[in-house]
């Protein structure tokens, strides 16, 4: 027996699609696309699910499943799931990898993680945050970005002070604290 952590992933079939060049639809525009008119062009896998089987390597995630159209039994299951159960594994790792993958419906994809004893898993899964869409990432580490920059500015411009003025900054700052000698 040991520790077994059992994941499973969740994506839309807008990362297996692919356009006429062969590359896919880089868009999360929030439009439910007509995947069923377009099945030609489906793809067995993705970049994202590539480049984390490679991570994984020698072990993998496998198909669970997939989205099943069948004539006459109602809708059918509309998502694709991989999962894998895996020891001696860096959940950490493994979440900060399926984070950085450059997701093209990253609101539809799902990561759902429990780890157990071998055999005594009672405990539900736990469905972790990958974050909002590619806009929403690039809008917070941009934030991030200006705010680096103007600390840098600021750390910079304090730097340049002329010397009489530092001088005199100083004093006043030591002028606002009571010294050890004054009562309270």
């Amino acid at each position: 027996m040991g520790f077994v952590w059992n994941v499973v992933l969740s994506f839309d079939n807008e990362e297996l699609s692919e356009d006429e060049d062969g590359e896919g639809d880089d868009w999360d525009d929030g439009e439910d696309d007509d995947w069923d008119d377009d099945k030609e062009n489906v793809s067995e896998t993705c970049e994202p699910l590539e480049k984390i089987n490679a991570w994984l390597a020698p072990n993998r995630l496998v198909s669970l499943t997939g989205p099943t159209y069948e004539d006459g039994v109602g809708n059918g299951l509309d998502a694709n799931l991989c999962g894998g159960g895996f020891k001696h594994f860096d959940i950490d790792g493994f979440i900060a990898v399926v984070k950085a993958q450059n997701w093209k419906a990253r609101s539809k994809v799902q990561l759902w993680v429990k780890g157990a004893e071998e055999g005594m898993g009672t405990e539900r899964f736990t469905l972790i945050e990958l974050g909002g869409s590619r806009s929403e990432v690039a809008a917070k580490a941009e934030a991030t970005r200006k705010q680096r920059a103007a600390s840098e500015k600021a750390a910079k411009t304090k730097k340049q002070l002329p010397a009489g003025r530092k001088a005199a900054t100083t004093r006043k700052a030591k002028q606002a604290k009571p010294g050890p000698d004054s009562a309270t």
